[in-house]
């Protein structure tokens, strides 16, 4: 139930963020690079699908912790914490590519719109919005994540006969 609710959210907030925003940054003068409509339908339905992932990831934590509480808490951290240093700069590009492939926070790369060209030479880095995986691969890095700790939650949860 909780991930059907996570995802109808993050699909309505996308639907209505991604327009809004693009409208704001081209009232603001900024050049918005144009995206097909499967790329921008892409984005608002992978994050919905993000926060479903992120829901999942969550519910399997809380029952392997029994505590909702640091459930939450380990969960967010794992999906924001690797987010945050490595598109910001902070850390060389080498581990934050690879915080972006290994991490929860791989989900993110769904709602990347810019393609890389092989014959194109470029600066693809996060802090320019490229991500280290494919869209959907890197929604699939969540996605495995949260298969993982729902299945060990399953199983943890029927050794103790509930």
């Amino acid at each position: 139930m909780a991930e059907g609710v996570a995802c109808a959210v993050g699909l309505v907030s996308a639907a209505v963020t991604v327009p809004l925003g693009e409208g704001s940054a081209l009232g603001r003068g900024f050049r918005v690079f144009p995206v097909t409509a499967v790329t921008e339908a892409r984005v608002v339905a992978g994050t919905g699908l993000l926060c479903a992932a992120a829901a999942v990831l969550a519910l399997g934590v809380g029952a392997l912790l029994r505590r909702s509480g640091p459930a939450v808490a380990l969960v967010t951290a794992s999906i924001v914490l690797p987010f945050l240093p490595a598109t910001s700069g902070v850390l060389p590009p080498g581990p934050s590519r690879w915080l972006l492939r290994v991490t929860p926070a791989a989900g993110f790369a769904v709602q990347q719109t810019l393609p890389q060209y092989t014959q194109v030479l470029s600066v693809y880095e996060l802090s320019t919005g490229y991500c280290p995986l494919a869209p959907w691969a890197g929604l699939a890095v969540l996605c495995g994540y949260a298969v993982l700790a729902f299945g060990l939650a399953v199983v943890r949860l029927r050794g103790r006969g509930v």
